[in-house]
């Protein structure tokens, strides 16, 4: 049966709220006697025969809020009524709080009214409609809403329930929708005194359920600004303010698992840079507490000299941390051996912090397993954050989502092969480092979750830059347009992208997928939807463009009009790498001259700078290889030589290709670089026309037709730095005369 007659029934109720007679509040149904038909049997006993509602016992909230969240966002997911009773009887209902279970109760004789109604007569067939113009505050039947519209607008500040029955338009909204609908059915007489029925009936169900869920979501609004600022607090150092506001939580909340994992995190984190037993002396040196992940706190031993005699005193401390925090790691998976995965990683970090690096390296193979296993069990958990869409609404509150998702999707900080991929390089195994950044996204791929590739792209150039970027080597070679796909020749849409791939490399790419970032307008600096192109390329051959097909714009309010910036991730069999579109990597390119890469970390600019030593990419070095690996390749025609009146003629039917030319050492494309003739930045800035890789070149050819003897100053802006090398050309005697560091 389709969900319409449910939500026909619930915004009937609404309408009717206002307006009931006291006979028609006579006619409510009751749970009293009530005794489930065979289609509501199994939905029923499993919300009845919970141990919570018979012994009274304490609940659990966060198995209390995900279940008024999971049931009330069920009822805009569902395809039919039956699918909606079929989830409700698969949900788990252990530790939920016995009011909830028992109002929930109630609306099974409503429902199943409906039902009979709904196989009574066919006018209620298509209330689907109806039910989707109520809830998107008025639209009528005839108006075809679509499903993900009507999912984002479940996701508001409030469910649909409670947005009805505390909203100011609540009665002009279902007034317009169910007027409209009667209007358009004409409805029978006998069927309008049915809906009074259930409007009455519906309405004291909501009078007994409303309270219960306002009661428990300021319960858990309350708890949850605890667990925000402890989130705060840790990644922001203040270990000890964490500890407290986890402590907090656990003392009312004993088994709550974000606060378990949080305060683990801060004992860890708390003793970092200061050494356990199994190592007697005291890490001192600064440089190596730098490079930490963490964010560290104040550190007894850095900084300041440390009495001998301070020693064992503060060893023991850090011994009783991470003891504490392992205790808590074992009742975690005990209590949670569904979700285990980020305590294995915890586990990890806190053997590494014992100097046990086989022990710390087990807990992160076993994580890297767990984690797809377990997909869909912990990010079932984000439901909860999902209702919190208000977090989505500043930097700050989008930071403490992505920290949460992080936990539990497996990924930055929370990544088993990201940590492995680190140690390996820590190790100068950079080989190993690499695999293992390539296994943490194909396994990302596999558990189906893109939405945060840009935090993982991110925590890699922060913490593996060298590593990472033996899998981006010459990605600046590879570029990704998109333009609005055009409708009967005649206009183009604005939702419909058509995505190419331009592979100016050498290189063939196989089995290409690519994920587009775009930045829209209002958006955060740093915030981008994320899009997988639907079509996976089988091979991009060497200087070709592929077509990936289309990609449909989901996000809410914004056209291709509205894109201000596009990025994009390409994975292939063996690399993952940025590909981004032109003007990116122009804007790019100057943000290194103009100091913009200044706000990079200390950490990010040590990493950069070891990655150009490693491959002598160094600025006056590479200055060097330009100055003598530069070849101006000579024109078609000699500009020194005299045309005879043939050649004149001859060149009105084809004209010889004078363009200036240029070859210079491939490894220049390691640094990223964008080339042009004059700044630029400038006005007269001349870009390549030709630009691709060839053996061991860089080709570029400029639209351009130099004169005998001019000065040419192009431009070569790379991530090691801007250089302006001044061409004197002659043909095929020009000359590099000088290569300018800016």
């Amino acid at each position: 049966m389709k969900l319409s007659s449910f939500f026909l029934l619930t915004s009937s109720l609404f309408l009717l709220s206002c307006t009931s007679t006291p006979q028609a509040d006579l006619l409510t149904l009751s749970i009293d006697n009530y005794k489930p038909v065979d289609e509501f049997v199994d939905a029923y006993e499993a919300i009845s025969s919970q141990p919570g509602l018979q012994q009274g016992r304490d609940y659990d909230l966060e198995k209390t809020v995900r279940v008024l969240n999971a049931l009330e966002l069920a009822q805009v997911r569902s395809e039919s009524f039956d699918e909606f009773l079929d989830y409700m009887a698969r949900q788990d209902y252990t530790g939920v709080a016995p009011d909830v279970l028992e109002a929930k109760r109630k609306l099974f004789p409503v429902l199943e009214y409906t039902y009979k109604l709904r196989e009574q007569d066919e006018q209620l067939s298509d209330a689907w409609m109806l039910m989707r113009g109520a809830a998107r505050g008025g639209e009528t039947l005839v108006r075809n809403t679509s499903a993900s519209t009507l999912l984002r607008a479940a996701l508001g500040d409030m469910f649909a329930v409670l947005g009805i029955v505390n909203g100011e338009d609540a009665e002009r909204s279902t007034n317009e929708a169910f007027a409209q609908y009667e209007k358009d059915k004409k409805l029978k007489s006998q069927l309008r005194e049915d809906l009074q029925k259930l409007r009455a009936s519906y309405r004291q169900y909501l009078e007994d359920y409303t309270p219960i869920y306002k009661k428990y979501m300021q319960e858990y609004d309350a708890l949850c600004i605890e667990k925000d600022k402890a989130y705060l607090d840790l990644y922001a150092g203040r270990t000890d303010e964490a500890l407290s506001h986890t402590q907090s939580i656990l003392q009312k909340y004993p088994d709550n698992p974000e606060a378990m994992l949080l305060h683990a995190m801060a004992l860890i984190i708390s003793a970092k840079g200061e050494a356990p037993t199994s190592n007697l002396q005291p890490q001192t040196s600064k440089e190596e507490n730098d490079s930490s992940l963490f964010p560290l706190p104040s550190d007894i031993f850095r900084d300041s000299v440390v009495p001998d005699s301070v020693i064992p005193q503060q060893l023991s401390i850090v011994n009783y941390q991470l003891s504490i925090a392992s205790q808590f790691l074992a009742r975690y998976a005990t209590r949670y051996p569904s979700r285990t995965a980020p305590a294995l990683v915890l586990e990890g970090l806190l053997q590494q912090q014992l100097g046990n690096e086989e022990a710390a390296m087990s807990c992160f193979h076993q994580a890297s397993v767990e984690y797809p296993r377990q997909a869909a069990q912990l990010t079932d958990m984000l439901d909860s954050y999902n209702r919190r869409n208000y977090l989505t609404r500043t930097p700050e509150g989008q930071y403490l989502r992505r920290l949460y998702a992080s936990t539990m999707e497996g990924y930055g900080l929370f990544s088993p092969n990201l940590l492995k991929a680190k140690y390996y390089a820590d190790q100068g195994k950079m080989e190993q480092s690499r695999e293992e950044i390539y296994n943490h996204f194909f396994r990302r791929g596999n558990q189906g979750i893109y939405d945060e590739l840009l935090s993982d792209m991110q925590f890699c150039e922060e913490h593996l830059y060298g590593a990472f970027k033996g899998l981006l080597l010459e990605s600046s070679y590879i570029d990704v347009s998109i333009e609005p796909e055009s409708e009967w020749l005649f206009w183009d849409s604005d939702d419909v992208m058509r995505v190419t791939i331009n592979n100016r490399s050498d290189l063939d790419l196989e089995n290409v997928r690519v994920f587009l970032c775009i930045h829209y307008t209002d958006m955060y600096k740093d915030e981008y939807d994320v899009i997988k192109v639907p079509h996976t390329a089988n091979i991009i051959a060497k200087h070709t463009t592929a077509d990936l097909d289309t990609v449909v714009l989901r996000y809410p309010g914004k056209t291709y009009k509205d894109i201000t910036r596009i990025r994009a991730i390409a994975m292939t069999d063996d690399r993952i790498c940025w590909v981004d579109d032109v003007n990116y990597k122009q804007s790019h390119a100057l943000s290194f001259l103009r100091g913009g890469q200044r706000d990079a970390s200390a950490l990010q600019a040590q990493a950069r700078e070891e990655y150009l030593r490693n491959y002598s990419l160094e600025p006056q070095k590479l200055r060097r290889t330009l100055q003598e690996g530069i070849t101006i390749l000579p024109p078609e025609e000699d500009p020194t030589a005299d045309r005879s009146w043939w050649d004149t003629f001859l060149s009105w039917f084809s004209s010889p290709d004078n363009d200036l030319k240029l070859e210079l050492p491939r490894v220049l494309a390691m640094t990223d670089p964008v080339f042009s003739l004059h700044p630029l930045d400038s006005d007269d800035a001349i870009t390549p026309e030709e630009n691709y890789l060839s053996g061991t070149v860089i080709h570029l050819r400029f639209p351009y037709v130099p004169a005998y003897g001019d000065h040419l100053p192009l431009y070569i802006y790379t991530e090691s730095a801007t250089f302006q090398v001044d061409i004197l050309y002659r043909g095929k005697d020009s000359q590099v005369l000088s290569v300018t560091i800016l």
